[in-house]
């Protein structure tokens, strides 16, 4: 089982431990299978346990034959060796993965998390009438960005801006102009392209 614990380790780690030179990976190949080798042992060791008292359980209060007995360490044996491997894996995302970004759920963001996204919730018209007021000297770009911040600030049930005098006007708009200089800035770093 060692050398098929070294190969299901450098199958693992081959990609992702690529800054070790070749002694200092063997070196973790071999701390880690032996490493993997006692957890195996040791779950073995307990599901043993459990497979031959659920065994005398099935037949009553009798011990298992000899062949009996190897056959539940066996089966012991093969299902402690899968759950290791099977937590050598967790977590693990190839490079074919890590190419295609995560594509978030819109149903699962709040409004402010789909602000300034796709997904951004389209303003009502008493929304837009709303930023008409608290901005009405910005630029229609600017409304239109406003409009969906305070869409979203609603949809999440937080405090909108209710004038141009409100607290909340100055925080709001540098929001929005931080976001229209972010998009600015992208949009001339594709037009370098």
């Amino acid at each position: 089982m060692f050398h098929d614990l070294r190969t299901a380790l450098t199958e693992r780690y081959a990609q992702e431990l690529t800054q070790m030179d070749r002694t200092e990976f063997e070196d973790f190949l071999t701390a880690e299978a032996n490493r993997l080798e006692a957890e195996i042992a040791q779950t073995q060791s307990q599901t043993e346990l459990a497979m031959i008292a659920a065994w005398k359980a099935d037949h009553e209060g009798n011990d298992p034959d000899v062949l009996t007995t190897q056959r539940l360490y066996q089966q012991a044996r093969h299902s402690a060796e899968e759950t290791v491997l099977a937590t050598l894996w967790e977590g693990h995302r190839s490079p074919e993965d890590e190419d295609q970004p995560i594509e978030p759920n819109p149903d699962t963001m709040t409004g402010m998390q789909r602000w300034l996204t796709p997904w951004a919730i389209e303003a009502t018209r008493e929304t837009e009438q709303l930023t008409e007021r608290v901005w009405p000297d910005q630029t229609p770009r600017f409304q239109v960005w406003a409009e969906q911040l305070l869409q979203a600030r609603l949809t999440d049930g937080l405090a909108v801006p209710d004038g141009p005098e409100h607290p909340l006007v100055p925080e709001l708009t540098a929001m929005v102009a931080a976001a229209l200089a972010d998009q600015a800035r992208a949009d001339a770093e594709r037009a370098q392209r």
